[in-house]
Order: structure tokens, then C-alpha cells, then sequence
């Protein structure tokens, strides 16, 4: 009997361990595999938005922003991120897509969420020192 009960515990903690793995695999997300949004050139840099599929929806978003040396293509180490997003519609105020501050997870890129109210364009500006500048116009569905 005692064996029996230590093969199935010996059995239930390798199930876990493998559901454990195939959990951590899926949560995590390499930069070489998300996909460009958009891609604007700044002066030396290349600024590219990023995210696993490629389109920006309207509502909830886990982003990317890459900044990259234009004559290199290597990731370029900035500092003071900063990035806006709003929505213009004619005779009314514009209306702001709520972002989080940039979190830098590498040289050179940077994490945030955005969440949008509507869909339709936005106007994302970054900024970044030393005096990186950027505007993407961004369709979110």
C-alpha cells in the first residue's frame, strides 16, 4: 500500500512540475517574437511599438516599445521614457487612452499597458532623452 501512495505522489508532482514548465513557457514573451505594430524614424533611432499580434485593439493592450540604433540596428539604452496616446474627434475634447509608465525590461525596451475606450485612430507621441521624439498614428479595433 505504501508504495502504491508514493508512486502516485512521485506521479502527481512530476504533473505539476510539467504543468508548472509549459505554464511559465507560455506566459513569458520574447521580444524576437512579438510583431511591429508601427515603426518611426527619430533622428539616429528606430522607435517601433510592438505586441504579440500585430494590431492594436480597442481596450486592453500589453505593449512594447523598442528604441534602436538606426545605423546599427542595435537596442539603443534611453532613458526618460515617456508616451501619451489621445483621440481627436472634431468639436469635442480630445480623449485620452490610459497608459502605464514605461517599465524597462532591457536596454532598449520598454513595457506598458494601454487600454483604449473606442476604437479608431490614435496619436501615441514618445519621448525620450537624449531628445528622442516620435509620432505614430494607430488604429486600434
Amino acid at each position: 500500500m505504501a508504495t502504491s501512495s508514493r508512486a502516485q505522489k512521485t506521479s502527481g508532482m512530476k504533473f505539476i512540475s510539467i504543468g508548472l514548465a509549459v505554464l511559465l513557457i507560455s506566459c513569458s514573451r520574447q521580444p524576437d517574437q512579438l510583431k511591429t505594430i508601427q515603426q518611426q524614424k527619430s533622428g539616429e533611432y528606430l522607435v517601433s511599438v510592438l505586441n504579440d499580434t500585430g494590431v492594436l485593439k480597442e481596450h486592453d493592450n500589453k505593449l512594447t516599445l523598442e528604441v534602436r540604433n538606426a545605423a546599427t540596428n542595435e537596442l539603443a539604452n534611453v532613458s526618460n521614457v515617456k508616451i501619451q496616446a489621445n483621440m481627436r474627434m472634431p468639436g469635442m475634447a480630445p480623449m485620452f487612452g490610459e497608459l502605464s509608465t514605461p517599465r524597462q525590461i532591457s536596454p532598449g525596451r520598454y513595457q506598458f499597458d494601454a487600454s483604449f475606450s473606442m476604437a479608431g485612430q490614435w496619436a501615441f507621441a514618445v519621448t525620450f532623452d537624449p531628445n528622442g521624439k516620435a509620432q505614430f498614428n494607430l488604429s486600434a479595433q
